[in-house]
């Protein structure tokens, strides 16, 4: 079962209905296990192919219960080290020798994102931060959350319980959940393989184009739309399933917040896949931070132990989007745009202070230019996400070192003005938006506004009769 699909549109329908028949907690506990254990085996018809990933699942839950009843420092880092180590051999990471790998294929969907639950609980079981002993019903649910278990988003535990507690369904939130699940069908079904198709266009041209003028200008197209393809396909599943899940009485956290308007690379992470960022943040760079200073205590040193701690920890966010030795160059790319963010404005204050260079941040060249370079970086980084090494090289050299730099300027310079224009359209919207009387939100006219999109998704797929549209951080 794809996500998003009419089939699991339909299976989310059903069990909003199951779940809404009875207020009770244990029916509602007891459908939701169904449901997302149905999920799970909708995937595979070989029921042995779900044994290394239920193993998995049941190490974790024993380790929780451990670590809870049996708080050894000795042994948390133990079950950490075996944790990690078991999912880097499931999902077999190249630097694991071929030979030690299971020889059978077998069930990995959603196991990151099942990982970082499971670290979450197994860590704030040991600091006795939960809010209440886990039971395995309740483990499964959280762990397995259907909506969420293919790309996310990463919920904490205390999050869950405290929506699936206390989530109110009414007509307004049904509204904004249908519209969301139509916006995010409209975002993957339609506007996401729209955007692939140019890029793969654009990098056609690239390549085999005449006049290098013409390769850089479509070069510098290649690795502009790629990113927007990314965000149009996540965020889409997003809204779809955050749609969904409100029907189910759960309340799934934003992942995204105008990400491309975003004035660093730091500021990028806070508003792109954020539920990713959170969790980096509070289990690895604030750890990582706090052990640092203990170490280097020092007050003159916090500044640069607070640049590497950003450098670690973005550098495993690029690491954990693959198995390759390609996603190490993302993960350096991923930490210098954070360490070297940090570091600048580090700098920038003690050369200004922090009134003069809040001044200069908001001039309107500086934000262009800041937006630009964030977004250009961003691009760059993600060139290893659909490029592969024998790609690149070609790419290199049909460009040749002048056209691969006139096509960084044109994408540098291109994108200020584009992410200046999209910065005053969202605010402007926004306003609009908070008016006493916004015509163009009113109910009539949003009514009129997404059955026109819910026709034509409908439409344009059964004329087209394309599968299922494709999530791209399913694979990660």
């Amino acid at each position: 079962m794809n996500v998003p699909s009419y089939a699991f549109l339909a299976f989310g329908v059903l069990v909003a209905i199951l779940i809404n028949i009875s207020q009770r907690s244990a029916w509602r506990r007891g459908v939701w296990l169904i449901a997302n254990l149905a999920c799970v085996a909708s995937f595979t018809l070989a029921p042995l192919s779900l044994i290394p990933f239920g193993s998995f699942l049941l190490f974790g839950f024993v380790s929780i219960k451990v670590v809870e009843h049996w708080r050894n420092r000795a042994a948390f880092w133990t079950i950490l080290v075996l944790l990690v180590g078991a999912f880097c051999w499931l999902k077999r990471y190249t630097f694991i020798p071929p030979g030690a790998l299971l020889p059978f294929g077998y069930f990995m969907v959603g196991m990151s994102y099942v990982s970082f639950r499971i670290v979450h609980l197994i860590i704030d079981a040991y600091q006795d931060s939960l809010p209440e002993a886990i039971g395995i019903i309740n483990y499964i649910n959280y762990t397995l959350n259907f909506p969420s278990l293919i790309a996310g988003p990463i919920q904490l535990y205390p999050d869950y319980l405290r929506s699936q507690r206390g989530t109110v369904l009414d007509d307004a939130a049904a509204l904004r959940a249908i519209e969301r699940i139509i916006v995010g069908f409209f975002k993957v079904a339609i506007v996401s393989p729209l955007l692939l198709t140019l890029h793969q266009k654009t990098l056609s041209e690239a390549i085999t184009s005449a006049a290098v003028g013409e390769r850089a200008v479509f070069a510098a197209l290649m690795l502009a739309v790629y990113p927007v393809y990314i965000y149009i396909n996540f965020s889409g599943y997003m809204d779809t399933v955050i749609g969904i899940a409100r029907f189910l009485r759960l309340e799934l956290p934003e992942n995204f917040n105008r990400p491309f308007v975003s004035r660093g690379f730091i500021e990028l992470w806070g508003r792109w896949h954020m539920t990713l960022s959170n969790w980096i943040k509070t289990y690895i760079y604030s750890p990582l931070f706090i052990g640092l200073m203990h170490r280097f205590p020092k007050p003159s040193a916090q500044p640069i132990l607070g640049v590497v701690a950003y450098f670690v920890a973005f550098f495993f966010v690029g690491v954990w989007h693959g198995q390759t030795a390609s996603f190490i160059f993302i993960g350096v790319m991923f930490g210098l745009g954070v360490s070297v963010n940090k570091l600048y404005q580090i700098l920038m204050l003690r050369q200004f202070g922090r009134l003069q260079y809040h001044a200069i941040c908001e001039r309107s060249i500086y934000k262009a230019f800041s937006r630009a370079l964030t977004f250009s970086w961003f691009a760059l980084s993600s060139l290893w996400f659909w490029a592969t090494w024998p790609q690149l090289h070609q790419i290199a050299l049909e460009l040749g070192a002048p056209g691969a730099a006139l096509a960084t300027m044109l994408l540098l310079f291109g994108a200020a003005p584009a992410l200046a224009l999209l910065d005053a359209m969202q605010n402007w919207s926004a306003r609009e938006a908070r008016s006493q009387s916004p015509l163009p939100w009113s109910p009539y006219v949003r009514i009129v506004w997404y059955t026109a999109l819910a026709t034509l998704v409908v439409s344009a797929t059964a004329i087209l009769n394309a599968p299922a549209p494709h999530v791209i951080y399913k694979a990660f």
